[in-house]
Protein backbone atom coordinates (compact mmCIF):
# COMPACT_ATOMS: atom_id res chain seq x y z
CA UNK A 1 0.00 0.00 0.00
CA UNK A 2 1.30 3.65 -0.48
CA UNK A 3 -0.12 6.51 1.12
CA UNK A 4 -0.98 9.37 -1.11
CA UNK A 5 -1.80 12.92 0.82
CA UNK A 6 -4.15 15.16 -1.30
CA UNK A 7 -3.95 18.72 -1.15
CA UNK A 8 -6.37 21.39 -2.82
CA UNK A 9 -4.64 24.82 -4.03
CA UNK A 10 -8.07 26.07 -2.89
CA UNK A 11 -9.27 27.32 0.51
CA UNK A 12 -12.69 28.34 -0.55
CA UNK A 13 -15.34 25.97 1.65
CA UNK A 14 -17.02 24.57 -1.64
CA UNK A 15 -13.96 24.88 -4.13
CA UNK A 16 -14.48 22.82 -7.06
CA UNK A 17 -10.35 21.33 -6.52
CA UNK A 18 -11.36 20.12 -3.61
CA UNK A 19 -14.49 18.25 -4.76
CA UNK A 20 -11.96 16.83 -7.74
CA UNK A 21 -10.22 15.50 -5.12
CA UNK A 22 -13.22 13.84 -3.15
CA UNK A 23 -14.23 12.19 -6.11
CA UNK A 24 -11.05 11.21 -7.42
CA UNK A 25 -10.46 9.16 -4.21
CA UNK A 26 -12.95 6.24 -5.66
CA UNK A 27 -11.21 5.91 -8.66
CA UNK A 28 -8.06 5.11 -7.35
CA UNK A 29 -6.37 1.83 -7.40
CA UNK A 30 -6.95 -0.28 -4.18
CA UNK A 31 -3.07 -0.08 -3.64
CA UNK A 32 -3.13 4.04 -2.83
CA UNK A 33 -4.76 5.15 -0.04
CA UNK A 34 -5.63 8.59 0.75
CA UNK A 35 -5.46 11.23 3.69
CA UNK A 36 -5.92 15.04 2.60
CA UNK A 37 -4.76 17.74 4.20
CA UNK A 38 -7.18 20.69 5.10
CA UNK A 39 -5.17 22.92 7.26
CA UNK A 40 -3.45 25.45 4.12
CA UNK A 41 -5.21 28.07 5.58
CA UNK A 42 -3.23 28.16 8.94
CA UNK A 43 0.18 27.99 7.00
CA UNK A 44 1.53 31.79 7.73
CA UNK A 45 3.18 33.78 4.64
CA UNK A 46 6.55 32.73 4.03
CA UNK A 47 9.42 34.48 6.15
CA UNK A 48 12.65 33.59 6.82
CA UNK A 49 12.41 35.07 10.35
CA UNK A 50 10.21 32.82 11.26
CA UNK A 51 11.44 29.56 9.57
CA UNK A 52 12.72 28.30 12.81
CA UNK A 53 13.60 25.37 14.56
CA UNK A 54 11.04 24.11 15.95
CA UNK A 55 8.67 25.39 13.10
CA UNK A 56 5.54 27.15 13.84
CA UNK A 57 2.93 24.69 14.41
CA UNK A 58 1.10 24.66 10.98
CA UNK A 59 3.88 24.67 9.32
CA UNK A 60 4.99 21.67 11.15
CA UNK A 61 1.65 19.98 10.38
CA UNK A 62 2.23 20.34 7.47
CA UNK A 63 5.84 19.15 6.80
CA UNK A 64 4.96 16.00 9.02
CA UNK A 65 2.05 15.29 6.51
CA UNK A 66 4.16 15.11 3.58
CA UNK A 67 6.81 13.37 4.60
CA UNK A 68 4.70 10.47 5.66
CA UNK A 69 3.38 10.27 2.13
CA UNK A 70 4.58 8.30 -0.32
CA UNK A 71 3.07 10.48 -3.17
CA UNK A 72 1.20 13.74 -3.82
CA UNK A 73 -2.23 14.58 -5.77
CA UNK A 74 -2.22 18.09 -5.58
CA UNK A 75 -5.55 20.20 -7.38
CA UNK A 76 -5.69 23.79 -7.88
CA UNK A 77 -6.89 26.64 -9.68
CA UNK A 78 -5.49 28.86 -12.00
CA UNK A 79 -5.50 32.56 -10.58
CA UNK A 80 -4.35 35.35 -13.64
CA UNK A 81 -3.13 32.91 -15.72
CA UNK A 82 -0.78 31.23 -13.06
CA UNK A 83 -0.18 28.74 -9.92
CA UNK A 84 -2.09 30.30 -6.62
CA UNK A 85 -0.31 31.99 -3.95
CA UNK A 86 -1.31 29.22 -1.64
CA UNK A 87 0.07 26.70 -3.53
CA UNK A 88 3.37 28.47 -4.20
CA UNK A 89 3.39 29.53 -0.47
CA UNK A 90 3.04 25.69 0.19
CA UNK A 91 5.81 25.17 -1.61
CA UNK A 92 7.97 27.49 -0.17
CA UNK A 93 7.54 25.66 3.17
CA UNK A 94 8.41 22.56 1.86
CA UNK A 95 11.34 23.22 0.08
CA UNK A 96 13.31 23.97 3.58
CA UNK A 97 15.65 23.83 5.52
CA UNK A 98 17.58 24.07 1.75
CA UNK A 99 18.42 20.25 0.89
CA UNK A 100 16.29 18.64 3.21
CA UNK A 101 12.90 19.90 2.30
CA UNK A 102 9.86 17.52 3.11
CA UNK A 103 8.62 17.55 -0.55
CA UNK A 104 11.48 15.57 -2.50
CA UNK A 105 11.34 12.16 -4.16
CA UNK A 106 7.62 12.20 -3.77
CA UNK A 107 5.50 10.63 -6.77
CA UNK A 108 2.92 13.38 -7.65
CA UNK A 109 -0.46 14.10 -9.95
CA UNK A 110 -0.82 17.53 -10.92
CA UNK A 111 -5.05 18.47 -11.68
CA UNK A 112 -6.72 21.90 -12.56
CA UNK A 113 -10.40 22.33 -11.90
CA UNK A 114 -11.82 25.52 -13.72
CA UNK A 115 -14.98 27.86 -14.71
CA UNK A 116 -14.07 28.21 -17.94
CA UNK A 117 -12.49 26.20 -20.76
CA UNK A 118 -9.47 28.29 -22.00
CA UNK A 119 -8.04 28.06 -18.51
CA UNK A 120 -5.86 25.62 -16.93
CA UNK A 121 -3.04 24.21 -18.87
CA UNK A 122 -0.61 27.20 -17.95
CA UNK A 123 -1.01 27.13 -13.92
CA UNK A 124 -0.53 23.20 -14.94
CA UNK A 125 2.73 23.71 -16.70
CA UNK A 126 4.06 26.38 -13.62
CA UNK A 127 2.71 23.34 -11.20
CA UNK A 128 4.28 20.34 -12.27
CA UNK A 129 7.66 22.72 -13.92
CA UNK A 130 7.84 23.40 -9.99
CA UNK A 131 7.64 20.22 -8.39
CA UNK A 132 9.91 18.49 -10.37
CA UNK A 133 12.55 20.86 -10.16
CA UNK A 134 12.35 20.56 -6.34
CA UNK A 135 13.37 16.44 -6.72
CA UNK A 136 9.68 14.69 -7.38
CA UNK A 137 8.82 12.43 -10.19
CA UNK A 138 5.51 14.14 -11.39
CA UNK A 139 3.64 11.93 -13.30
CA UNK A 140 3.65 13.24 -17.57
CA UNK A 141 0.72 11.97 -18.78
CA UNK A 142 -1.85 12.37 -19.20
CA UNK A 143 -2.66 16.31 -18.60
CA UNK A 144 -6.07 16.61 -16.68
CA UNK A 145 -7.65 19.69 -16.55
CA UNK A 146 -11.33 19.65 -15.49
CA UNK A 147 -13.02 22.61 -17.39
CA UNK A 148 -16.45 24.15 -16.47
CA UNK A 149 -16.04 22.14 -13.35
CA UNK A 150 -19.68 23.23 -12.48
CA UNK A 151 -21.29 21.04 -14.36
CA UNK A 152 -18.32 18.23 -14.23
CA UNK A 153 -18.47 17.93 -10.24
CA UNK A 154 -21.98 17.11 -9.05
CA UNK A 155 -23.49 16.21 -6.20
CA UNK A 156 -25.56 13.01 -5.41
CA UNK A 157 -28.63 12.64 -2.80
CA UNK A 158 -26.20 11.16 -0.81
CA UNK A 159 -24.11 13.75 -0.69
CA UNK A 160 -21.00 12.08 -2.72
CA UNK A 161 -19.04 14.26 -5.02
CA UNK A 162 -19.54 12.40 -8.46
CA UNK A 163 -17.22 13.50 -11.46
CA UNK A 164 -19.71 12.94 -14.58
CA UNK A 165 -17.31 13.79 -17.69
CA UNK A 166 -16.81 10.00 -18.82
CA UNK A 167 -13.60 11.22 -20.43
CA UNK A 168 -11.71 12.72 -17.12
CA UNK A 169 -13.04 9.81 -15.51
CA UNK A 170 -10.94 7.36 -17.26
CA UNK A 171 -7.79 9.75 -17.49
CA UNK A 172 -7.69 9.99 -13.77
CA UNK A 173 -8.32 6.08 -13.40
CA UNK A 174 -4.90 6.14 -15.65
CA UNK A 175 -2.92 8.39 -14.03
CA UNK A 176 -3.53 7.02 -10.81
CA UNK A 177 -2.43 3.59 -11.81
CA UNK A 178 1.04 5.19 -13.67
CA UNK A 179 1.18 6.66 -10.09
CA UNK A 180 0.69 3.64 -8.48
CA UNK A 181 2.67 1.84 -10.50
CA UNK A 182 5.92 4.55 -10.34
CA UNK A 183 5.54 4.42 -6.19
CA UNK A 184 5.27 0.72 -6.42
CA UNK A 185 9.13 0.62 -8.50
CA UNK A 186 10.61 2.95 -6.21
CA UNK A 187 11.20 5.47 -8.85
CA UNK A 188 10.55 8.60 -7.07
CA UNK A 189 12.87 7.42 -4.27
CA UNK A 190 15.46 6.45 -6.52
CA UNK A 191 15.57 9.60 -8.34
CA UNK A 192 16.00 11.53 -5.40
CA UNK A 193 18.88 9.57 -3.92
CA UNK A 194 20.84 10.07 -6.91
CA UNK A 195 20.30 13.90 -6.76
CA UNK A 196 21.58 14.07 -3.30
CA UNK A 197 24.62 11.41 -4.42
CA UNK A 198 25.62 14.21 -6.58
CA UNK A 199 24.46 17.12 -4.00
CA UNK A 200 27.95 17.63 -2.60
CA UNK A 201 29.25 18.77 -5.99
CA UNK A 202 25.88 20.45 -7.05
CA UNK A 203 25.98 22.80 -4.37
CA UNK A 204 29.37 23.42 -4.18
CA UNK A 205 29.02 24.43 -7.95
CA UNK A 206 26.15 26.72 -6.99
CA UNK A 207 27.25 28.75 -4.35
CA UNK A 208 31.15 28.81 -4.09
CA UNK A 209 31.06 31.45 -7.22
CA UNK A 210 29.09 33.35 -3.92
CA UNK A 211 31.07 33.35 -1.63
CA UNK A 212 34.35 34.32 -4.25
CA UNK A 213 32.44 37.43 -5.17
CA UNK A 214 31.51 38.19 -1.56
CA UNK A 215 35.02 37.27 -0.31
CA UNK A 216 36.35 39.64 -3.49
CA UNK A 217 34.30 42.40 -2.79
CA UNK A 218 35.03 42.90 1.08
CA UNK A 219 32.75 40.77 3.08
CA UNK A 220 34.04 39.23 6.27
CA UNK A 221 33.61 35.58 5.88
CA UNK A 222 31.69 35.59 9.04
CA UNK A 223 28.80 37.67 7.31
CA UNK A 224 29.17 35.33 4.13
CA UNK A 225 28.29 32.06 6.50
CA UNK A 226 25.81 33.22 8.32
CA UNK A 227 24.00 33.88 5.30
CA UNK A 228 24.79 31.10 3.91
CA UNK A 229 24.07 29.08 6.79
CA UNK A 230 20.64 30.69 7.43
CA UNK A 231 19.86 29.30 3.91
CA UNK A 232 20.07 26.21 5.40
CA UNK A 233 23.70 25.01 4.16
CA UNK A 234 25.67 22.84 6.58
CA UNK A 235 28.67 24.93 9.33
CA UNK A 236 31.20 22.55 8.27
CA UNK A 237 30.04 22.61 4.15
CA UNK A 238 29.95 26.46 4.19
CA UNK A 239 33.44 26.88 6.64
CA UNK A 240 34.95 24.28 3.47
CA UNK A 241 33.68 26.58 0.86
CA UNK A 242 35.04 29.97 3.00
CA UNK A 243 38.25 28.23 3.02
CA UNK A 244 38.33 27.00 -0.48
CA UNK A 245 37.74 30.44 -1.79
CA UNK A 246 40.37 32.15 0.46
CA UNK A 247 42.84 29.79 -0.39
CA UNK A 248 42.17 30.49 -4.21
CA UNK A 249 42.50 34.18 -3.64
CA UNK A 250 45.62 34.24 -1.97
CA UNK A 251 47.04 36.80 0.05
CA UNK A 252 46.88 39.50 -2.31
CA UNK A 253 42.44 38.68 -2.68
CA UNK A 254 41.68 38.77 0.95
CA UNK A 255 39.39 41.14 2.32
CA UNK A 256 41.16 43.46 5.10
CA UNK A 257 38.91 42.26 7.53
CA UNK A 258 39.41 38.52 6.77
CA UNK A 259 39.59 36.03 9.54
CA UNK A 260 37.96 32.30 9.74
CA UNK A 261 34.80 32.01 10.58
Amino acid sequence: MHRILALSGSLRRDSFNTRLLRAAERLAPPDLTWDFFEGLADVPVYDEDIDTDPPVPAVARLREAVAAADGLVIATPEYNHAIPGVVKNAVDWLSRPHGRGALAGKGIVVWVATLGRMNGLRCLGDTRGLLSGLGNLVVPEPEVVVASAPSALTTAPDGTVVLTDAVTVDLIRAQLRVLADVLEAQAPRALWQAVERQRPDIERARFLPYVRQALGDGAAPEVVAERLRSAGHRPETVRKWIEEARAEAGPRGRSPQAGRP
